[in-house]
C-alpha cells in the first residue's frame, strides 16, 4: 500500500503529513480512519524539540526506533502513552523506542513556530482533518 497524506491544523497552521502506512499500517490506519479527532498541543520538556497531542487509539509499537533517531520534521507515535509526536528541531538521546510513523512534507516551517509558541505556553489544538491527495 502506498503511502498516504494526511491534513492536520495546529491553531490556524496547517500541516501535511506522509504517513508510511506499510510500516506501520495499524497506527497510520487509526489516524486516517478518525478525521475530525482533536487534541491538546502540549511540549516535552525533556525530549528536544518535540511537542505532541494525546489521542485516543491504543495500539503497540511499530516501524520502532530509538526516540533519540527521530530526524527534523518525524513524525512518530508513543503507544505507551497515546502521544502523536511532532519533531520540529533538535531531539536528544532518547533511549527509549518510538514508532515513526511518516513525515511532514507541508508546513515545516509554520511547524517551528507551532512548536517555539507551545514551548513558551502550551495548549494549541491540533486537529486531524483527513485524507488528502
Amino acid at each position: 500500500m502506498p503511502n498516504k497524506k494526511i491534513e492536520i491544523m495546529i491553531d490556524d497552521v496547517r500541516l501535511v503529513a506522509e504517513l508510511y502506512v506499510d510500516d506501520a499500517p495499524v497506527i497510520c490506519n487509526m489516524i486516517l480512519n478518525h478525521p475530525g479527532q482533536r487534541a491538546i498541543i502540549q511540549h516535552a520538556k525533556l525530549n528536544g524539540q518535540l511537542f505532541f497531542g494525546t489521542l485516543p487509539y491504543a495500539c503497540g509499537f511499530e516501524n520502532t526506533c530509538r526516540g533519540g533517531d527521530l530526524e527534523m520534521f518525524d513524525l512518530a507515535y508513543y503507544p505507551p502513552r497515546n502521544q502523536l509526536c511532532f519533531l520540529y528541531g533538535i531531539g536528544t538521546d532518547e533511549p527509549l523506542p518510538i514508532s515513526r510513523i511518516g513525515r511532514i512534507i507541508e508546513g515545516a516551517e509554520a511547524m517551528q513556530v507551532v512548536g517555539i509558541r507551545n514551548w513558551l505556553k502550551q495548549g494549541s489544538m491540533m486537529t486531524i482533518v483527513g485524507e488528502v491527495e
